[in-house]
C-alpha cells in the first residue's frame, strides 16, 4: 500500500517507518470490532468493584471511610448509633467539635480524631470517652492535677504504668507504636497540629486511659455509671460499697459533671441529627 507524502512524513517525525506502521492494541481492536459503547464499560467496572470491595468501593468511586461502633457499646443517653454510619471520618468529627462550647471547641477539635480512632479500636462509646475529658482536663494535654494525675485522662502514674503494662503482655499493639508514616496518614490533621513525637506521648497517654476505662466498664457488668464513679474513686471503694450495699454513684459531684458533659453533647447532636438518644439505663 503506498503512503502519501502527509502520511510518510508524520510517521518520520513519530520515527517509524512506513513498513513499520503502529499497530492497533489488542483493546483497540477489540472495542472497535464489536462496538461495545463507553458507557457500558465503565458501568460494568462500577459494578465489578461494587462486588469486590463493597466496604471500599460505591459504583465506582471510592467511599469515604466510617466509624463502626457496635449498640451494646455505647453508654447512657444513646439509642441509635447511625450518627456513625451516615458521616464520614470528616463529617462526624465536625459535627462532634460543634456540639462543644465555642471557647473550647480548637482543642476538641485536636483530639477528636484520636478520641474516636481509639475509641473504635476499643469499642468504647466515644462520648462517654469525651465527657470523662471534658470533666478531668478540660481537653488540656498538660493538665497535672494537685495529687499528680497526668494529662487528658488525668490517670495516676502507677495506674497508668499498670495498665500500659497489662496491655503490653496481652500483646495489644499500641497506636503510638505504629511508625511516623501510619500516624501522618491515619491521623491527619492532629498529627500536624501536634507533631510526630508530641503525637505519639498523647496518643499513648489517651490510648491507655481509653483501656483502662474498658476494663471498669467490664468488671462493673457494663454500668456507665458504676464504671464512672470507679474511674474517680477507685475500683476497690467502688466494689466495697457495692458489696456493702452502700449507695454508689448518688450525690457524687464527679458523676453529675460527667452526666452534665454527657447529656449536653448527645441531646445537642440528637437535635441536630435526627438520631434517637434515649436512656438506656
Amino acid at each position: 500500500m503506498e503512503q502519501t507524502t502527509g502520511e510518510t512524513s508524520v510517521l518520520k517525525t513519530l520515527g517509524v517507518s512506513a513498513e513499520e506502521k503502529p499497530k492497533k492494541s489488542f483493546f483497540s481492536s477489540f472495542f472497535s470490532t464489536y462496538k461495545i459503547p463507553l458507557f457500558s464499560l465503565v458501568l460494568f467496572g462500577s459494578f465489578a468493584m461494587r462486588a469486590l470491595y463493597p466496604e471500599t468501593f460505591h459504583f465506582g468511586f471510592k467511599r469515604q471511610k466510617t466509624y463502626r461502633f457496635k449498640s451494646d457499646s455505647l453508654g447512657f443517653f444513646i439509642g441509635d448509633i447511625s450518627f456513625f454510619m451516615n458521616n464520614s471520618y470528616d463529617e462526624a468529627e465536625a459535627r462532634i467539635v460543634e456540639l462543644f462550647p465555642p471557647k473550647i471547641q480548637k482543642k476538641v477539635k485536636k483530639v477528636i480524631r484520636p478520641v474516636l480512632i481509639l475509641c473504635e479500636k476499643h469499642q468504647l462509646d466515644p462520648f462517654w470517652v469525651l465527657s470523662v475529658m471534658w470533666t478531668e482536663s478540660h481537653f488540656k494535654h498538660e493538665a497535672t492535677s494537685k495529687k499528680g494525675a497526668r494529662g487528658l485522662m488525668q490517670m495516676m502514674p502507677q495506674t497508668y504504668m499498670e495498665t500500659l503494662a497489662e496491655m503490653k503482655e496481652k500483646g495489644i499493639f499500641l497506636e503510638s507504636d505504629r511508625g511516623e508514616d501510619y500516624l501522618r496518614y491515619q491521623y491527619g490533621q492532629s498529627f500536624y497540629d501536634m507533631g510526630y513525637s508530641p503525637l505519639v506521648g498523647k496518643l499513648r497517654n489517651l490510648e491507655v486511659g481509653i483501656y483502662y476505662l474498658k476494663g471498669l466498664l467490664e468488671a462493673f457488668n457494663n454500668n456507665h455509671y458504676y464504671a464512672t464513679v470507679a474511674y474517680n474513686m477507685g475500683p476497690y471503694w467502688t466494689k466495697s460499697q457495692l458489696k456493702n450495699n452502700m449507695p454508689v454513684g448518688k450525690n457524687n459531684h464527679y458523676l453529675n459533671k460527667v452526666l452534665k458533659a454527657y447529656y449536653h453533647i448527645t441531646k445537642t447532636l440528637s437535635q441536630n441529627s435526627n438520631v434517637t438518644f434515649i436512656p438506656r439505663i
